[in-house]
Formats: C-alpha cells, sequence, structure tokens
C-alpha cells in the first residue's frame, strides 16, 4: 500500500533542491550562530572544562587516597567511599548537563558492582578534564583567529605577522585588498567555528556517554528485563480478560440459561406447550453461548492456526471485518508455534482496531520470512493516530514481541496511513 505524500517538503525534484530549499537552507546557516544549540554547546564545552578541572583534582586525591588505604586492614568501606561513591555522586552533574545542554541520552547509570566498572566513575573524571580542556584550547584559537580578522579594518595594521605561540614564520603587508580578504576570510571562519564548537562539544559529550553509560552487558540485561516484565505484563492482562468475558459475558447468560430449564421443568406437567417454547428458547440461548464461547477460544489460540497454518487463520479472521483485507502470506517454511502465534495475534490485533476505529476502505496483511526474520506488516489508509497506550492492544502486541527479542514499530500520523511491523528473529 502506497503511502501517501511521498513527496518530502522543499524538494522540487529528486535529484535537486529548489529555489525555497536552498533559501531555508541560507537562513539556517546564517542563523547557526546565534542560535540556541550553538550557546548551549559552547556553555556546556565551558561547564565540562571549569567543573572538571575541580572533579579532576578530587578524583585524583580520592584514589591516591584508596591506594594508600590498600594495604591497611579494615579500611575497605573507606576505600569504596573514596574511589566509587565519591567519584559516582560527582557524576551527577554530567548527567544533568549532557543530556539538557547537549541533548545526548547517556544512559542509565552503571551500578557499581565492583572490578573495573565499579572504577569508570573516577577514571572519566582523570580522563575527561584533560580531554575538554584540549577541545576547548581548539575552540578558543579557533575562535580567537576569527576575529582577529574580522576586526582587522579596526586594527588597521601595516603588516600581519604570521606566528604559532612564540615561533614567528615571517610578516606580510596588508593592502586594502588584503584587508578585504581577511575580512571574508574571518566570516568563513565564523561559520566553520560555529561547527567546531559544536563537534568540540558533541566529542565530550560522547565522552561521558562511553565512561558512565551503561555497557554492553548491562544494557542487554536491562533489554531483557524490560522484555520479561512486558511478558508478565501481557500475560497478567491476558487473564483478567478472559476472566473478565467469562465472568461477565458467560455466567449470566449460564444463570439465565438454567433458569430458564429451571422454570420449563416446573411448568412441563400444567402447561406442556409452554415448556416446550421454553426449552426451545433455551437450546437457541445454549447454541449462542456455545458460540461465544468457541469466539473465546479461538480469541486464545484459534485450532485452525494449528492444523493449516497462518493463511488458512487469517483468512477466516477477515471474513467477518467490514474493512477489506488482502492476506499475503509468503514463508519458506512454516515458523516455531510461539513465533506463528504470535505473528497470528498482531495481524488480528491489527485487524480489530482497522474494523473499530480506523475509517479505513481498505487494508493489507504481508507475513514473510524472505530477509531472515518473521516480518508482519498490516498496513490501513484510515485517518491514522493508533498509539500504544498502557494496557491498550498495541502495547500488548509489544509486550508479545519483546518476549522473543522482536520488535514492533507503529507508524500512524494524523490522518494516516497507518503502518504496523513487527519483526520477529
Amino acid at each position: 500500500m502506497a503511502d501517501e505524500g511521498s513527496a518530502a517538503p522543499g524538494w522540487d525534484t529528486p535529484g535537486g533542491l529548489g529555489p525555497v530549499s536552498l533559501e531555508r537552507i541560507s537562513l539556517a546557516l546564517l542563523r547557526t550562530p546565534f542560535s540556541a544549540r550553538t550557546w548551549l554547546a559552547a556553555a556546556s564545552l565551558v561547564l565540562s572544562v571549569l567543573v572538571g578541572a575541580c572533579f579532576f583534582a578530587i578524583a585524583a586525591v580520592t584514589l591516591a587516597a584508596g591506594a594508600a588505604l590498600a594495604g591497611i586492614p579494615g579500611t575497605a568501606a573507606a576505600r569504596n567511599a573514596l574511589t566509587v561513591r565519591l567519584p559516582a555522586r560527582l557524576t551527577r552533574f554530567d548527567r544533568w548537563r549532557v543530556p539538557h545542554l547537549n541533548g545526548i541520552d547517556i544512559g542509565v547509570r552503571v551500578p557499581p558492582d565492583g572490578g573495573g566498572r565499579s572504577l569508570r566513575p573516577a577514571l572519566y573524571q582523570l580522563v575527561r578534564f584533560p580531554v575538554a580542556a584540549a577541545l576547548a584550547v581548539l575552540s578558543y584559537v579557533w575562535w580567537a583567529n576569527s576575529l582577529l580578522f574580522l576586526l582587522l579594518p579596526l586594527i588597521r595594521p601595516t603588516q600581519l605577522t604570521i606566528a604559532v605561540y612564540s615561533l614567528k614564520f615571517g610578516e606580510i603587508a596588508l593592502t586594502p585588498g588584503g584587508l578585504a580578504a581577511g575580512v571574508m576570510l574571518g566570516v568563513v571562519m565564523v561559520f566553520v567555528g560555529v561547527q567546531v564548537v559544536r563537534a568540540a562539544a558533541a566529542a565530550d559529550a560522547a565522552l561521558a556517554r562511553a565512561m558512565l553509560g551503561p555497557s554492553r552487558t548491562s544494557a542487554e540485561i536491562a533489554r531483557l528485563t524490560q522484555a520479561r516484565t512486558m511478558a508478565v505484563q501481557a500475560a497478567e492482562s491476558e487473564r483478567r480478560r478472559i476472566e473478565r468475558d467469562l465472568h461477565d459475558g458467560f455466567q449470566p447468560r449460564l444463570v439465565s440459561l438454567a433458569a430458564q430449564i429451571g422454570l420449563a421443568v416446573a411448568r412441563f406437567d400444567r402447561d406442556p406447550a409452554a415448556a416446550r417454547s421454553m426449552l426451545g428458547q433455551a437450546h437457541l440461548e445454549a447454541k449462542t453461548a456455545l458460540a461465544d464461547l468457541r469466539g473465546v477460544i479461538r480469541g486464545l489460540h484459534p485450532p485452525v492456526l494449528d492444523e493449516r497454518g497462518l493463511d488458512a487463520a487469517l483468512s477466516g479472521l477477515i471474513i467477518g471485518c467490514p474493512v477489506p483485507v488482502a492476506v499475503d502470506v509468503s514463508l519458506a517454511r512454516r515458523p516455531d508455534v510461539t513465533r506463528e502465534a504470535i505473528a497470528y495475534f498482531v495481524a488480528a490485533e491489527a485487524i480489530t482496531n482497522i474494523s473499530r476505529h480506523s475509517r479505513a476502505r481498505k487494508a493489507a496483511v504481508t507475513i514473510t520470512d524472505a530477509d531472515g526474520p518473521l516480518t508482519i506488516v498490516v498496513e490501513d489508509d484510515g485517518q491514522g493516530g493508533a498509539t500504544p497506550v498502557p494496557g491498550g492492544g498495541l502495547a500488548g502486541l509489544a509486550a508479545r514481541v519483546a518476549a522473543v527479542d522482536g520488535t514492533l514499530t507503529v507508524t500512524s500520523p494524523p490522518g494516516g496511513p497507518t503502518r504496523i511491523e513487527a519483526v520477529l528473529p
């Protein structure tokens, strides 16, 4: 199903930029030195140098004190406080600075667990200051030279000494043309210097994320823990739904059915015709309850899915859908029972949402394993706006998919179209 509005704003042709785009780019470049992002990046770098100098001294002293206490019995708690806990507290400032000023997420805090990882905050304070200072010096030198070239007409020197620190490489005479060229070079260096400052701040933030963020192992543990929590929540939500359906739907119906049969038995001797009519009504009620019960069982796990696979199960599912749904199942081999069931419920929940909320004219379900993972894509041309909410159907699907290390992506801008893609490795 084709996406609506495939042309990107500002692109006149697929191969080139139109006048509007060039104008926007020019305005963006002119505004860059005055943008909040530039000033926040510069402030972050300056704060990293100033605070880093203080924290560098503290970390050096605490590590030295911890090393001095290493040979003294009974000082384990003191060493841990000096080398682990205090440096970890110092990183709270950078955990605030980097996200708020650089817009970079460091990630969850790595808990001290002994070994090399517990020393990462202290090592960060030792490494950060010289790195941040070098980046700040680079930015300062660039901007100092930029301002020098910009202010050449005000200084009006007759010659300019080319020097790097104390090493002089020669002198050149400045003519009016040379002054104009110097000013133009200064303007160019200002706009390039903005990117230098941003790159320096980004490098400083990247160092913080690398040394203070989670390691691959801890990130994988966090992901698996979240997946397990989501799976447990999905199972609990499903249990409550089944309990609610049985309690609110079938229990009153079965009570009514038992009452009708009881009344029919009581009237059978006095009014056989009325008793037969009541038994006939009870029979119809029993058939309806049985059909509803089969629907609940089918919602839990349809028997046709085990017997004939995804294509047959989905073909039977879309029969009652008011929106025309095209189903395309192309599998090189039948998936295992778990992934097959998850794929079915992803498609079933999406089709239910389409029939109830989308106001779509058509929809399509595509299931394939051509690229390796089992991929389920459900698309519709409805009104869009579908978002996973806690306790909702899409959140339950995300939990089911995460339980097998899969991913669920929902793309549903207001106005549509909607695309739900699940990838099961």
